[in-house]
């Protein structure tokens, strides 16, 4: 054999090599990532779930002390609601992140957002503290609250943006509500 085919035998060697080691690092680095996606999905998965359980319970809380009259009850169970609220909206900007939405649209934002639900619950605390509340509007939004929250803990399906659609409608139906818990 000549030397000069010894030594392109010897580059298509290396060549060959070089190629399987890129292969089999990539293959590896794909796993990585995926393995990386599954975990942030798992995790979003187990707050939201979490989360859910809270606003189902603390809802749930809050429409006895409604029915109880206990201002003590329901002020105590609208501020936890306040706070689960608070960290639902957390969960909701990481699952469109999950979800690779862009966050900086409003639209996007605007389902991921959960103000209007808190402020449903400032106004109805206020205005039941104060004796001015119409409890049948405050009882309609603390009922629709409740049932979000039992049909997403069943459901699981987060993250997705099924859950933000649903969240965008609880705000929206939330937000109607408000004038409703101060006027008769």
């Amino acid at each position: 054999m000549k030397l000069s085919s010894v030594v392109a035998l010897a580059v298509l060697l290396i060549v060959l090599i070089s190629a399987l080691h890129l292969y089999v690092q990539r293959e590896r680095l794909d796993a990585l990532i995926e393995g990386q996606r599954n975990c942030e999905r798992g995790w979003i998965h187990t707050v939201t779930f979490s989360t859910m359980v809270d606003i189902q319970f603390h809802s749930k809380n809050a429409l006895g002390a409604l029915d109880s009259n206990s201002t003590v009850g329901f002020n105590l169970s609208t501020v936890e609601l306040e706070g689960d609220f608070l960290r639902l909206l957390n969960h909701l900007i990481e699952t469109a992140n999950y979800l690779e939405l862009d966050t900086f649209n409003d639209s996007v934002l605007e389902m991921a957002d959960t103000g209007q639900c808190i402020e449903f619950l400032n106004t109805s605390r206020t205005a039941f503290l104060n004796g001015s509340a119409n409890v049948s509007a405050v009882r309609e939004g603390l009922d629709l609250i409740h049932d979000f929250a039992t049909e997403w803990r069943e459901s699981g399906n987060y993250p997705s943006e099924e859950l933000l659609k649903a969240n965008a409608e609880l705000q929206r139906k939330c937000g109607a509500l408000v004038p409703r818990v101060v006027s008769p």
